[in-house]
């Protein structure tokens, strides 16, 4: 096993990185860690504006990566350690050998962290770590989340109190589990810069050699025109329909359309407090995407326009 560095805190390169040694080591079994400035990582199949605050997204100025693998909606920052390991294998998914070493690594830090469920690690009954895989070409990427010192406030505000239920659709949803950091229960406290290093040396192997990526170019093309772009991070959202009912301005206003391939369709705005088919018509064929849809607001509603967009999407 090698472990690769990568120095990065960009979102979008972390992710070009896991996925550009995922496809290009295929000799060796590899650990990585690495860290992100905040952001919000969506599993292959998720349906983003069901599983995420998107008005907090744009007003904090946090953007969104949807990975390679399936799984649930996570929330990381400078807080957080991503952890990982590619391996052989060509049969089903098996987190159970992934986790052992994390685990037994934690353990050996003075950490009591179990397994939950099928590929979240918990410590006294609370999460500090979920997980999910892909499998191919005879190699499985295990890649998971390590809540060190994360900002749980935030977490909640943006993903897990935020559940949008307005949107009906097939794709993968999160589970909504109570969380908590693991620094508490080290044995010796520490940052989590040394807290990485720790960790990385009870799962590596002894004399294991850690080597840095020289392809940096192909990592940073592969960034910006697949995890940075649209049709990756929205076109990918799975077929829904949306139906939302409230208030608006004192008035009762309704809402709903479809979305396929990313685009909006079967738009219907009903409401005498903003021009209806104005809406409508703006909402139609447009592309889903947050910064259109508050320019839409804007447009339509002025100063309330965040109160619009809160019944739009």
């Amino acid at each position: 096993m090698i472990q690769i560095e990568t120095t990065s805190h960009d979102p979008f390169f972390n992710q070009a990185f896991e996925d550009y040694v995922f496809r290009t080591f295929r000799e060796d079994e590899v650990l990585l860690l690495w860290r992100n400035r905040p952001a919000v990582v969506v599993g292959c199949y998720q349906n983003i504006c069901r599983e995420v605050h998107v008005r907090a997204l744009l007003e904090q100025n946090i953007p969104v990566v949807r990975r390679m693998s399936g799984g649930g909606t996570v929330y990381h920052d400078l807080g957080n350690l991503n952890y990982t390991l590619i391996t052989g294998q060509s049969g089903a998914l098996d987190y159970d050998r992934c986790l052992a070493p994390v685990l037994r690594a934690l353990n050996a830090l003075g950490v009591p962290a179990q397994k939950s469920r099928t590929c979240d690690m918990t410590v006294d009954g609370k999460k500090i770590s979920g997980s999910a895989q892909k499998i191919a070409n005879g190699r499985v990427l295990h890649h998971g989340t390590l809540l060190f010192d994360a900002d749980l406030t935030r977490l909640d505000e943006i993903t897990t109190g935020r559940k949008n239920d307005a949107f009906c659709s097939k794709g993968t949803q999160s589970a909504i589990c109570t969380v908590t950091n693991l620094r508490p229960y080290l044995r010796e406290d520490c940052k989590i810069v040394t807290f990485a290093r720790q960790l990385a040396q009870k799962i590596l192997p002894p004399g294991a050699k850690t080597v840095r990526l020289a392809q940096l170019a192909d990592v940073r093309r592969l960034a910006a025109e697949l995890y940075q772009s649209w049709d990756w991070t929205w076109g990918k959202t799975p077929a829904f329909t949306y139906e939302k009912t409230a208030e608006f301005a004192g008035r009762p206003i309704r809402v709903r359309y479809e979305a396929r391939h990313g685009l909006i369709r079967n738009a219907a705005v009903q409401s005498d407090a903003i021009d209806a088919a104005r809406a409508s018509a703006l909402l139609e064929g447009a592309r889903l995407d947050p910064a259109l849809f508050l320019d839409v607001c804007r447009a339509l509603a002025g100063e309330r326009a965040a109160e619009l967009f809160d019944i739009f999407m």
